[in-house]
């Protein structure tokens, strides 16, 4: 099923062990796991098409935060003559798209969703090497893995040391074999498909 901000929910979205009773339509199906959420109110899993549907919308449930204060300085560059409330309100609804219908992924800390574009990325996997060599048009993984690093990890990273000693040098194709790694470099891709963007955090 198709999710806007996550290109491979069957592989990197955490899913909840076998048929679970969603918490929405009580149907036994498989589920996404409701402890890889964040808010208030815990739910116990919930179904692709329930979340879809917009139904976390009904308890304060959600899957990560998005980097609203980015995004509303994006629309705002785009669209100058918009003013800014009306700007704020897009970028809520944009956000709200975000964090109430994408499936959880697995992270080891909490940070802000990129953004690139005037919308939120779509993850596209988690990063290593080969995924960089694969995505540079030159082939050039170190240089285009140093061009893709979202603002709020920029200075805090040291490329050499992170391209050298943290980064796998063989694709990570499932959420079982990501969790293994104690840096994580998270690859996203903006809605346009025309720039990548990289967080990474520790566990």
């Amino acid at each position: 099923m198709p999710f806007k901000y996550l290109l491979h929910p069957e592989r990197f979205a955490v899913w909840a062990d076998g048929q679970t009773p969603c918490h929405f339509c009580a149907q036994e199906k498989h589920c996404f796991d409701g402890k890889a959420f964040q808010g208030s109110e815990p739910i116990t899993a919930i179904c692709e098409e329930c979340l879809l549907a917009g139904k976390l919308r009904d308890v304060d449930t959600y899957a990560g935060e998005g980097d609203i204060e980015e995004l509303q300085r994006q629309l705002q560059e785009r669209k100058p003559d918009k003013s800014v409330k009306a700007v704020s309100k897009k970028a809520g609804e944009i956000t709200d798209d975000l964090e109430r219908t994408t499936p959880p992924i697995f992270t080891h800390q909490n940070w802000y969703w990129p953004c690139a574009g005037s919308d939120y990325c779509a993850f596209l996997g988690y990063g290593s090497k080969s995924l960089f060599n694969r995505l540079a048009p030159d082939g050039d993984g170190l240089d285009f893995f140093l061009n893709t690093l979202y603002y709020t990890v920029e200075d805090l990273s040291d490329v050499d040391e992170l391209w050298e000693e943290s980064l796998p040098a063989l694709p990570i194709t499932s959420l079982a074999a990501a969790k293994e790694f104690e840096t994580l470099f998270y690859v996203f891709v903006s809605q346009k498909k025309d720039k990548v963007v990289t967080v990474w955090d520790r566990r």
